[in-house]
């Protein structure tokens, strides 16, 4: 069976696609439908959606981690699909990573998108987009917007999301060091059924998230955690000297 974890905050004003698209989009999908709610607003109006089997109502918006981490628990699943609300995804999508999920090798996340990256430096080498690739690749992480996991690998290994990198940014790579310090692998997968746009992840430093009740600038967020990732992370990695100095200040 398949899960599909979808945390909620807004009605994706950055976007042609929002919750209510994608709950359309997954009528015709066999699976369980998630949804962490983060904001009252959204949960009062989709609290009844018949196409939602279960979810949770979070009085202030909890994060990405938390929010992940979360539907992850509620989820029976065999492949547990993570999704952003401002997706468009098809049956034919779910189908191949669900499949590549299942049968490639030691994999743990399967998505769309990946990267290979410089963690010394923290650069990414090369972004693997729709489109640019045609087999699967290894990666050191895969974007966030949709994510497949394959929930035994995930839970034999007990591989969770690090909630010190709420409210967002470098859950990913944390989460790809996770699974690589275990043996098994990421993947970027050939898939082209879905479309995405950005938001958090392209917005400006001064945007405001409010997390928790505290409304925080993304720069600031950003600076943090990236302290927070070398911190972590510096016992394996050679990060470079400006970037450990960095996170000591």
């Amino acid at each position: 069976m398949n899960s599909f974890v979808i945390p909620v905050l807004d009605f994706s004003p950055h976007s042609d696609f929002n919750i209510l698209t994608l709950l359309k989009d997954l009528e015709n999908i066999e699976g369980e439908v998630i949804c962490i709610f983060n904001s009252k607003e959204v949960f009062e109006r989709l609290e009844g959606n018949k196409r939602i089997d279960k979810y949770c109502y979070n009085k202030t918006n909890a994060g990405v981690s938390r929010s992940w981490n979360i539907g992850i628990n509620l989820a029976e699943g065999d492949v547990i699909f993570v999704m952003n609300a401002d997706l468009h995804i098809t049956q034919q999508c779910v189908k191949e990573m669900r499949q590549y999920c299942l049968t490639l090798e030691k994999a743990v996340i399967v998505g769309p998108q990946g990267s290979h990256l410089d963690f010394r430096n923290l650069k990414v080498n090369r972004y693997f987009k729709k489109g640019t690739f045609d087999k699967p690749i290894k990666t050191h992480d895969v974007s966030g917007f949709l994510f497949a996991i394959n929930t035994e690998r995930f839970r034999e290994n007990r591989l969770c999301f690090d909630v010190r990198f709420s409210p967002c940014f470098f859950e990913e790579w944390d989460m790809g060091l996770q699974i690589m310090s275990a043996g098994l692998y990421l993947y970027a997968v050939p898939v082209t059924g879905f479309e995405h746009h950005w938001g958090m992840s392209q917005a400006e430093d001064e945007r405001i998230i409010n997390y928790f009740g505290r409304d925080l600038k993304r720069g600031d967020v950003m600076i943090e955690n990236r302290k927070r990732f070398i911190r972590k992370w510096s016992h394996m990695i050679r990060f470079s000297e400006d970037l450990l100095k960095e996170a000591t200040i």
